[in-house]
């Protein structure tokens, strides 16, 4: 929610006296303020070269005084502006309620009702937005904030008058990829009708969760929103869902205007306010408490930066006091505890009990955030994490014993809430390996990045996770998406760059989608060579349909990028066929039961997966891990296995800097994230260190050696080598 003031924040802007930081980013900072009269304000203050730059100020001005023009209700007001002082500044009216999109990671999608009233507010707004002459340009999730009484639209800093080209370059895309329309997308002016596609947007992710577009790298965004259909199969109700996808139309002209919405979201019946569910009710309620229960003056915190270091008490040392945040906190992570009726139950909750601490030292906890719904990367995060927490308690000398406990969710939104609330709820948990798939990482980081409990997944692939927990949410595994344009690379440097057939089964979910727009971006246009694209829509059967239309159009490579039972069926069909040319499937079939289920038809496959094979590397790093698993479990590791390792050991590692050397003290669980975002770690087959975004990042070098081709051979998976082997043998 909010933090400190530290000694380089003033202390008054104008007339408000500044109370807590909002949020802090490149260009500046956003406070917590209050005027002489006890209006709440959120104060935004542009800093560094941003306040010198000409330009930007007349831009900054513009904000200001095209968003006073608007007065609807469900419009945040200015309360004041100064685009010529020496930090310009704009302060608008404080909403305590959370985002659009933390109401749905917590609870997941709205009720029918409840986004139909949203939607029909949120274009009243536009009705009096365009009615002024201005256009958005910027209306998404992250935009709208929810408060009892109905929601409310915010930040002008892209808007603009509709007749108004003079602050923006040609060719310049304005806005935020997944929710922009196509003609922002092409670098064209946005209109009236671009924010109703944008609120189209907002409505499909109010009713199914999930952006209409899918999520991934904003030039796959971009792509798949000028070329794609929006992905709508979660609407349940047919008008509804009608109406969003006449809201999501290509072409301007075919999407209603902001009035016409408003009327049709009305038909339901007349109401004023926004029909909240229960759960979310709550979440405002308390968001609301907790944002107004604030003192006058809020004490600053030392900025460890810049301030010289001296002995304090940590962070999360048991307050006189406690803070509403941490009751808050606590007792949702005690009532979830308790509770088994009206949520998903937790399935295992087991703590490590050979690895022998002792009495003499002080025990920390790694927990372990698995799911029932991922056999394979749960059990190995598990087994890596034990792996690391023995030998750590097998070095003399050590300062502290560890344990691990584990618990699991059904990888559901509601499950991993749960565990997370559990984890955080233990003082003596002080980090978390995992979650391990994509929708409870998304779900869970919120309940992380709330208690300040640093978490890593070195089995996730997306990034949505920052929006609600930029600080102590990290992954380690690549980005998924772009392992679709490595299948391209790998056939470029193998000579069988032909005429390429990829089949995009929905059905694998928004990861799938990813990997394909990119894959055949690269093999078109990266390498020009020529793609016949299908579609699968989802749970329709028709994969086969598709290989049979792919073989007829005399494809010489294919990729059919589905789940398993579509992916194996495609390998009887295409063995049936007689078609010999390479074939490739998604990574995430990396260590299933492919091989197995597909037989003879299975042998030859690829999988370019990021999981490296350490058995088959001749490094020390790597032989020694293999040892050390193979004595621990019995066999060879499994896919994943050295990438859930290093994640484990990176968090201990950065952990044992942040252990007081003055005994009775805790670590301050803060100290472990603000490590981690910058930390560098050699890992078995890698150097792992996090972006912007706390996600995994390297170089170009490090992207070809760390990426790696396994084969299907005498039906298992066998790694073949990194594309970084395969370019030197090229030479």
């Amino acid at each position: 929610m909010s933090e400190p003031l530290i000694p380089s924040d003033p202390s008054r802007i104008a007339g408000f006296r500044l109370l807590r930081r909002l949020g802090a980013g490149g260009m500046g900072v956003v406070y917590l303020g209050r005027d002489a009269d006890g209006t709440l304000a959120a104060v935004k203050v542009i800093r560094g070269e941003s306040a010198g730059d000409d330009e930007f100020r007349a831009r900054f001005a513009r904000e200001a005084e095209l968003a006073r023009r608007v007065t609807n209700r469900w419009v945040v007001p200015v309360l004041g502006a100064d685009a010529e002082a020496a930090e310009p500044w704009l302060a608008t009216a404080f909403v305590p309620g959370p985002s659009l999109v933390e109401a749905v990671a917590e609870h997941g999608p709205l009720p029918i009702t409840t986004a139909r009233s949203l939607g029909r507010l949120l274009a009243e707004a536009l009705v009096d937005l365009h009615a002024a002459g201005l256009v958005h340009r910027d209306v998404k999730p992250a935009n709208v904030l929810l408060a009892l009484d109905g929601p409310r639209l915010i930040d002008f800093g892209v808007a603009r008058a509709e007749d108004d080209i003079a602050l923006t370059a040609s060719g310049m895309v304005v806005g935020s990829p997944g929710f922009l329309s196509p003609e922002q997308a092409q670098g064209h002016a946005a209109t009236s009708a671009s924010d109703v596609f944008s609120l189209g947007g907002v409505l499909a992710y109010a009713l199914t969760g999930r952006p209409p577009f899918g999520t991934g790298a904003p030039e796959a965004l971009l792509y798949r929103t000028v070329h794609d259909e929006p992905a709508l199969d979660g609407i349940e109700d047919e008008d509804t869902r009608a109406l969003v996808a006449r809201c999501l139309s290509k072409e301007p002209d075919e999407r209603p205007s902001a009035e016409e919405l408003g009327s049709l979201l009305a038909e339901d019946g007349p109401d004023d306010g926004l029909r909240l569910p229960d759960p979310v009710a709550r979440m405002i309620a308390a968001r609301s408490a907790e944002g107004l229960a604030l003192p006058d003056v809020e004490p600053t915190e030392v900025d460890r930066s810049a301030a010289v270091t001296l002995p304090a008490e940590p962070r999360d040392e048991v307050p006189s006091r406690p803070s509403r945040r941490r009751l808050l906190l606590a007792g949702g992570g005690l009532l979830l505890a308790a509770s088994g009726a009206g949520a998903a139950v937790l399935l295992a909750s087991r703590d490590d009990d050979d690895d022998k601490p002792t009495a003499s030292r002080p025990t920390y906890v790694l927990g372990v955030h698995t799911s029932e719904s991922a056999d394979l990367v749960s059990r190995v995060s598990e087994r890596a994490a034990r792996l690391a927490v023995a030998q750590h308690n097998a070095a003399p000398g050590r300062a502290y014993d560890l344990k691990v406990r584990v618990l699991r969710d059904k990888g559901d939104a509601a499950g991993a809430q749960q565990v997370a609330s559990r984890f955080t709820a233990d003082r003596d948990v002080v980090a978390v390996l995992g979650p391990v798939t994509e929708l409870p990482m998304r779900s869970a980081a919120k309940v992380y990045g709330q208690a300040g409990l640093a978490h890593a997944s070195s089995t996730t692939g997306q990034q949505d996770y920052y929006v609600t927990s930029p600080k102590v949410s990290f992954q380690t595994g690549v980005a998924h998406a772009s392992l679709g344009a490595w299948i391209a690379f790998h056939a470029q440097m193998t000579g069988r760059l032909g005429r390429l057939g990829v089949v995009l089964d929905r059905s694998g979910g928004t990861t799938i989608q990813d990997q394909t727009t990119l894959l055949v971006q690269q093999w078109r246009d990266g390498f020009g060579a020529e793609v016949v694209p299908r579609v699968v829509a989802e749970e329709t059967g028709d994969g086969p349909v598709a290989v049979r239309e792919l073989l007829a159009a005399d494809v010489t490579a294919l990729a059919y990028l589905g789940p398993l039972d579509a992916t194996v069926a495609a390998a009887g069909q295409l063995a049936e066929a007689g078609f010999d040319g390479p074939r490739w499937m998604q990574h995430l079939l990396h260590g299933s039961d492919f091989p197995k289920r597909a037989g003879e038809a299975g042998e030859g496959w690829y999988v370019i997966d990021a999981a490296v094979d350490p058995s088959a590397l001749t490094s020390k790093e790597a032989r020694e891990f293999t040892a050390a698993w193979r004595k621990r479990y019995g066999a060879a590791p499994e896919p994943y296995a050295a990438e859930a390792y290093d994640t484990a050991r990176l968090l201990l590692a950065e952990f044992a800097r942040t252990v007081p050397k003055r005994k009775g003290r805790r670590p301050a669980r803060a100290a472990l994230g603000e490590r981690l975002a910058e930390a560098k770690y050699q890992g078995i087959a890698r150097t792992y260190a996090f972006g912007d975004y706390h996600q995994f990042t390297t170089d170009n070098d490090g992207w070809l050696s760390g990426t790696y081709i396994h084969e299907v051979r005498d039906g298992r998976f066998q790694q073949l080598g990194s594309l970084a082997d395969l370019s030197s043998a090229r030479g």
